[in-house]
């Protein structure tokens, strides 16, 4: 038996090494003799605890340091002051600044010709930067910071210890040891002077992606391609350098025979490494098993007493019963039943492994299980019969699963910028095979890439009634191809097959960087049998292939520059109803154009040409309204704001456009185009029959089916004028259009010349009263504000022609509207205070806006729903009505919504709703709602509720239930399980209008 000493405690020591690697380093140092170094200049700092004899190669900035900390301890060494943060830790260094959790700091003064410079050494385990996420600070584990300023430098903490920390020795040794070895690099070349704050990552190599076809690069061959903080280390990845080994055992045999020596260890074997060499890149480092054998070199067993062995005397160690193998410095750690470590052969063989490291590119774990693993060098493993998830269940949700696989860690370093990149986990696998615990239920041959890249974006599955059985999923191009992601641009690609219609693919692009955005949708499909729009018409598919390609794109030149441009291409009128029904409704103008613009402080100037490539429309809202689309080309546009004359009391807004213009009528039937009968309206005011063309409908008799040019200019005024604490608003404006065309729209009407003015004044004031003494807890009444403002418009506006007889090419220029009004309402709205004592906040416990609004008989009257525009009355759709909203903030959970218009002319509501939202608990939501609108006839009751059962569980529902039908008209049903690596969601949809039932499960959010 010989005599071990403990150090167990250094497996304490924050931050990760490479894996099994540095474990078996560890037995090498234990049993190594330190080999001969060659000379280096000796200077203080080499010890690693101090600056003496130190000149930092960064050019000092003029700033203070400033360190915050919840808790902080402070001593000296020499002159060196020495510093422990701990809890928020924020050093700012000058203009840069760095944060995490824990911080071990140096800091001296040195003299200069122009005065004393701040010499700063930063140690952190952990950066946690805000802005990291965002891509613009620093991150990483394990870094080293050195930087120097002229100025002050201040403590601020919570908590403050003059004196060395207790307990935290393990921290403090693998920050001198970084230190250390980063002064042993400086005395041994020539460093450059940086201007700023230097990082030097623990792992200096550039960081490289894989090729399709090709091979996995050496790590030191991208690592010449950028400087380096601290050499790599070309040693063989078993043989570590100089540092203390001990390891403890309940029973330990030392066992001589000619031909070889055995350490035999028995019981709660554990084994630590802790480097004291200057040049060790290992870092501490552990292994613990049940039992372990250490095959040695035969000779004597003095050193073996002392703790000292050198690497050629070692042969190999087997350990096995719950073997687990762990390092500091990369967060590698593998588990196993048993391994052995060949020192000959440089080779560890791991029987039914289950390895866990992180790939900091997402800050995820990775685990890989495997009958059989292989660590061959200190960077790379390979196995049989692997499976790779970022699941630690033995039977991951999802996971790649694969014949052989060899896994490289991939060392980070600085980019050609001196950014830090960091390390990643790349894999090459073969034979794979997606899996859903057991299940495989996808194949490819090869794949090559990280692992947060595995393909298989997203899944869903269901069944629709004219859909069948449908299967849709999204794959990452990238990952597919096996090449490097390109920053700032996303694609997939989309597989999707339908039981009863056939099959479709697409490829979808996002661009997202900096002053560019831009967004490409191609999709393509072939389609057969029956499809049902949104509008409920059930009909033959139109065409065997349809397709939809989608393109916009915004160009930030520079602050003044802007170009954008869109298009949209699709095969057939009813592709967009009856497969997107969701941007059939809800979706801006499809338009294909190009838009220029310039913007100056308070003027600008631009450009457009927009053309539709279809023949037809495909947005509900502008079928319901307009009823055609608008082409351009080109506009030109010029426009000013707010100019200001006579001391900033008269203000003054105008522009000028110069038009050539179209209107795109659809072409077909309102049955071809998906539509029901009656949406357009013939020349008597009656629907229009499902088989008559739509280009016969009355609202295009007159209108030009050429291009039309026209200039136009409209001149703005106001004088807001204050008496009293009155406001009081003159304002007016006209408008002129010249046409080039005599024909302009009904053939009897010559005019060339449009003349448009209108004018009005606004009044508006404020009463406020406070009443200190409300308090009620049951209505959450902390105080209250009353504020009455009463207000009234009376406007006026006049044109020569009839704008009921003119197509509305251009709503901001054809649509306004003639005739009178008068608007008087008042706006009262009760304030208070919620929150407590030292959190106040001010809420508006209960807004009640009311105003009537009365026309003249002249007015124009373009659609049946009356409405107000106070910014610019000519834009009103005038009637004689009252109007009321009411917003009821009852408690921070309880909320009340209402309005309602009341049209005068029909004696009754014109429209209204009510609603009220519930927050029950944080978890659980509901909400009721009732919808009434007279012109259509709508009488619609919306319910939702949102519940959140559980961290793995939530629940949606949604029905519809219309009171004219006397039936649901939608109902929408989803459950979400959340599992370590997707969210799965089943769901059921009925919607009565399309006649339609689809019920299917999707998978969304796939990690790996």
């Amino acid at each position: 038996m010989i005599g071990v000493r403990d150090l167990s405690g250094c497996r304490d020591v924050n931050g990760c090494t490479w894996l099994i690697a540095s474990v078996l380093a560890c037995l090498v140092s234990f049993f190594s003799t330190p080999a001969a170094a060659e000379p280096m200049e000796s200077i203080p700092a080499l010890a690693g605890d101090r600056l003496g004899g130190l000149v930092l190669p960064v050019e000092p900035r003029n700033g203070p340091i400033q360190l915050n900390s919840l808790r902080a301890w402070s001593w000296t060494v020499d002159e060196t002051k020495r510093l422990l943060l701990s809890g928020d830790v924020e050093i700012y260094i000058a203009d840069f600044s760095f944060e995490g959790q824990l911080a071990v700091i140096w800091i001296d003064r040195i003299p200069s010709a122009d005065g004393l410079i701040n010499q700063i050494v930063i140690f952190l385990p952990e950066v946690t930067s805000r802005t990291s996420l965002a891509g613009t600070g620093p991150q990483g584990r394990n870094l080293l910071i050195t930087g120097s300023t002229r100025g002050d430098v201040n403590l601020n903490t919570a908590v403050f210890n003059p004196t060395r920390p207790v307990g935290q020795d393990a921290l403090l040794d693998l920050a001198q040891f970084r230190f250390s070895a980063y002064v042993a690099d400086l005395l041994g070349s020539k460093p450059i002077l940086q201007p700023v704050p230097e990082l030097i990552d623990p792992t200096p190599a550039k960081q490289w992606a894989p090729t399709l076809g090709g091979s996995m690069q050496e790590a030191s061959r991208a690592a010449d391609a950028i400087p380096q903080a601290v050499g790599s280390d070309d040693s063989g990845w078993l043989k570590s350098p100089q540092g203390i080994v001990a390891f403890s055992a309940d029973e330990l045999d030392f066992q001589t025979e000619d031909d070889e020596n055995l350490l035999l260890a028995d019981g709660s074997v554990v084994v630590s490494y802790r480097p004291t060499g200057v040049a060790d890149t290992t870092g501490a480092l552990r292994l613990a098993a049940e039992r372990a054998v250490v095959f040695l070199e035969p000779g004597s067993i003095r050193d073996t007493a002392e703790s000292q062995l050198s690497v050629d005397q070692i042969r190999g160690v087997y350990l096995e019963g719950n073997v687990i193998a762990e390092a500091d410095r990369d967060d590698y750690m593998v588990r196993a039943p048993r391994m052995y470590y060949d020192f000959r052969t440089d080779q560890a063989v791991m029987v039914n492994a289950v390895m866990r490291t992180y790939d900091r590119k997402s800050n995820t774990p990775v685990y890989a299980r495997a009958a059989e693993l292989r660590q061959v060098s200190k960077d790379r493993w390979k196995g049989t019969d692997v499976n790779v998830s970022a699941s630690a269940f033995f039977k991951p949700t999802l996971s790649i699963g694969s014949r052989s696989v060899t896994i490289d860690r991939v060392p980070g370093g600085l980019d050609s910028e001196g950014a830090i990149v960091e390390s990643s986990i790349l894999v090459d696998a073969k034979d794979n095979t997606l899996r859903s615990g057991d299940l495989p239920f996808f194949y490819w041959p090869r794949y090559r890439g990280g692992v947060q890249d595995i393909p298989l974006r997203g899944v869903r599955t269901g069944f629709g009634d004219y859909e069948g059985v449908m299967v849709e999923t999204t794959w990452d191009v990238y990952s597919l191809l096996g090449i490097e992601k390109l920053e700032g641009i996303d694609m997939t690609i989309d597989a999707d097959g339908y039981s009863k219609r056939g099959g479709g693919g697409g490829f979808d692009m996002v661009i997202d960087r900096l002053g560019h955005q831009a967004s490409l949708d191609l999709y393509g499909m072939y389609d057969s049998g029956e499809q049902v729009t949104d509008t409920g018409i059930i009909q033959d598919v139109p065409k065997e292939f349809r397709y939809a390609a989608l393109w916009e794109n915004t160009l930030q030149l520079d602050p003044s520059w802007l170009i954008q441009t869109q298009a949209a291409w699709f095969s057939d009128s009813t592709f967009v109803t009856a497969w997107r029904p969701d941007d059939y409704r809800n979706r801006r103008e499809y338009e294909t154009s190009a838009y220029l613009n310039w913007q100056g402080d308070n003027d600008s100037l631009s450009l457009l040409a927009k053309y539709n490539l279809n023949d037809f429309l495909s947005n509900s809202w502008l079928t319901a309204s307009l009823g055609y689309q608008t082409e351009k080309f080109p506009e030109a546009i010029y426009q000013r704001y707010g100019d200001s004359y006579f001391g900033d009391t008269l203000s003054h807004s105008w522009d000028l456009r110069a038009s050539r213009i179209r209107a795109s009528i659809p072409s077909g039937t309102e049955e071809s185009n998906g539509l029901r009968a009656g949406t357009y309206l013939d020349e008597f005011g009656q629907p229009l029959p499902s088989w008559a063309l739509i280009e016969n409908a009355a609202q295009f008799k007159y209108m030009r089916r050429s291009w039309v040019n026209r200039v136009s200019t409209r001149q703005e005024l106001s004088y807001p004028i204050k008496l009293d604490g009155v406001n009081i608003t003159p304002f007016g404006m006209g408008q002129v259009i010249g046409y080039f065309e005599e024909e302009t729209t009904n053939p009897d009407d010559t005019d060339q010349i449009r003349l448009y003015g209108s004018g009005g004044v606004k009044i508006d004031t404020q009463f406020q009263r406070v009443f200190n003494d409300v308090e009620s807890e049951f209505l959450g009444l902390h105080r209250m504000r009353h504020l009455l403002e009463p207000y009234a418009v009376v406007w006026y506006g006049v044109a020569n022609y009839d704008p009921e007889d003119y197509p509305n090419y251009d709503p901001t220029v054809d649509g306004l509207n003639t005739g009178g009004a008068v608007r008087v309402g008042m706006t009262n709205t009760l304030q208070t205070h919620r929150g407590g004592p030292g959190r106040w906040y001010a809420v508006n416990w209960l807004t009640v806006d009311t105003n009537v609004v009365f026309s003249t008989s002249d007015r124009t009257e373009r659609y049946p729903y009356t409405q107000f525009f106070d910014w610019q009355p000519a834009y009103s759709q005038l009637g004689n009505f009252f109007n009321s909203s009411v917003e009821w903030q009852f408690s921070d959970a309880l909320a009340l919504l209402g309005t309602g218009t009341v049209d005068f002319d029909l004696g009754g509501f014109s429209r209204a709703s009510i609603g009220m939202e519930i927050n029950h608990t944080p978890r659980f939501s509901t909400f009721v709602e009732y919808r009434f609108v007279e012109a259509g006839e709508s009488k619609i009751l919306s319910l939702g509720a949102n519940y959140e059962i559980s961290d793995t569980y939530q629940i949606a529902v949604l029905p519809q239930y219309d009171f004219n039908e006397d039936k649901f008209q939608s109902v929408r049903a989803d459950i979400t399980r959340a599992f370590p690596d997707f969210d799965l969601s089943i769901f059921v949809d009925y919607d009565s209008i399309r006649g339609e039932t689809r019920f299917g499960a999707s998978l969304g959010e796939v990690k790996f």
